[in-house]
């Protein structure tokens, strides 16, 4: 008798722990694979396409639902509608829907309205979110309202996470058509990809790996506790006007984990051959957090982005902060100030490390005159895509980057000005057919 019952709880624990592990692998995917993000458009297929188009269509449908159907589902998530400036009428008028991406949960559209462009994101109804939970058995309706809840609780997240790092929600839209349907209108960005961050000119590099560290303080120091970017990955980024910006925040989390001894609150990167030691304190794995978002970002961002062409003045520093986001040596504070030091002394010429002494201009000035769209050529350190457009601190760095450049025989001092503060010129192979600009100064470089 006692080895049926201890047969019988075996087979009870087995069924058990099959349940766990079937519920938290999915989870574990979930984290892993893209969890209400987006996989850009390049990468559907075409029998997906229908599915957009069925969407597509649902989505039409969505903005011409009466708002006095509006049903209220606050009380889920609080969201401000005072910080709202777009609601449900703006979104019926919105034109040009385009789609762009697709994730777990949502489907993101790009849309224009009163001279604007936006991103519309809503509830995808083919997504796996809710195709998985069908597959589990649910009936539709509540998978689908279970993928808006999630929807709804990015918007509420997202207004109350300001940060000039973190998208902006303009509006968002809630309605009752026998299922619930939400959208949410951001700030539509461009998605952040390797290879165009390895083409970007150091010092745009640089300006990313800012963003990064200044959004990783704030993620460490505000009103709500140390938060983890839990699915830290550059698909979950976009650049709005040169400023990264966090776009997905369905996957973070709030507060350091629970423990009760140093072994709980071991973090492992299996990935990255990588394991962090934290000391349990009152119940808390102190600073989790905070290590596992420096590591993350240090793995996605900083370690690849600040090295290769640093200025000779900055590399120390610029060493510094590499080591101590790929080792998580240093807090968000302390990199941060490392950070800060790095950019005022871009911007102010101080890591030129010149001497007192003053070297004589030998360039010839043609003061107003420009070369527009001739003489371009492509060079590594240019800020644009044609042409070689470079920041310097002033004419004298101008002049030494154009010595070293066998092309260039010319340079357009400009009064325009990068986001450090420096001076933007551009250099060119040729002189000829000047055109007059009240806002240049051509300077040709010596000819013996």
């Amino acid at each position: 008798m006692e080895t049926r019952v201890f047969l019988l709880a075996i087979i009870v624990i087995f069924i058990n722990v099959l349940i766990l592990h079937k519920t938290f692998s999915g989870l574990e995917r979930e984290n892993m694979i893209d969890p209400g993000g987006t996989n850009h458009g390049h990468s559907v297929n075409s029998h997906s396409m229908d599915k957009y188009s069925i969407f597509e269509s649902r989505l039409r449908k969505l903005t011409e639902v009466s708002i006095d159907r509006s049903v209220h589902l606050e009380h889920l998530y609080p969201l401000s509608r005072d910080s709202a400036t777009l609601g449900c009428q703006d979104i019926v008028r919105m034109t040009n829907y385009r789609f762009l991406a697709t994730g777990w949960t949502k489907a993101v559209y790009s849309a224009s309205y009163k001279n604007n462009t936006y991103a519309v994101k809503t509830v995808f109804p083919q997504g796996r979110d809710i195709s998985s939970c069908s597959e589990e058995g649910y009936l539709y309706d509540k998978c689908f309202y279970k993928a808006a809840k999630k929807l709804i609780k990015e918007i509420s997240l997202l207004q109350k996470l300001s940060h000039p790092n973190i998208i902006q929600v303009f509006g968002f839209c809630i309605t009752s058509d026998n299922l619930f349907d939400v959208s949410m209108v951001t700030e539509l960005g461009d998605p952040v990809e390797l290879i165009r961050l390895l083409q970007m000119s150091w010092e745009d590099r640089l300006k990313v790996a800012y963003d990064i560290t200044k959004l990783l303080y704030f993620m460490s120091h505000n009103q709500f506790g140390t938060i983890s970017i839990n699915d830290f990955r550059r698909q979950q980024f976009v650049r709005v006007n040169g400023e990264i910006k966090l776009s997905d925040v369905d996957d973070i989390g709030f507060g350091d984990p629970i423990c009760q001894t140093d072994d709980d609150c071991a973090v492992n990167f299996p990935n990255a051959n990588f394991s962090l030691r934290i000391s349990c304190q009152n119940l808390k794995c102190v600073g989790h957090n905070e290590k596992k978002n420096i590591f993350n970002a240090g793995r996605h961002f900083t370690t690849f982005l600040l090295p290769h062409g640093v200025p000779i003045g900055l590399q120390p520093l610029v060493d510094r902060v590499v080591h101590g986001f790929s080792n998580v040596t240093m807090n968000t504070k302390q990199l941060l100030h490392l950070m800060d030091k790095i950019v005022l002394m871009y911007g102010s010429g101080s890591y030129l490390n010149r001497t007192g002494t003053h070297i004589k201009v030998l360039y010839n000035k043609i003061p107003y005159q420009d070369l527009p769209g001739i003489y371009d050529y492509p060079c590594r350190l240019s800020l644009t895509g044609s042409g070689c457009t470079v920041s310097v601190f002033d004419l004298q760095e101008a002049e030494a980057l154009c010595n070293a450049d066998e092309q260039c025989l010319a340079f357009v001092f400009s009064n325009k000005q990068s986001w450090t503060g420096r001076t933007l010129i551009h250099m060119k192979s040729g002189i000829g057919n000047m055109n007059p600009n009240r806002n240049t100064n051509l300077y040709v470089k010596p000819t013996s």
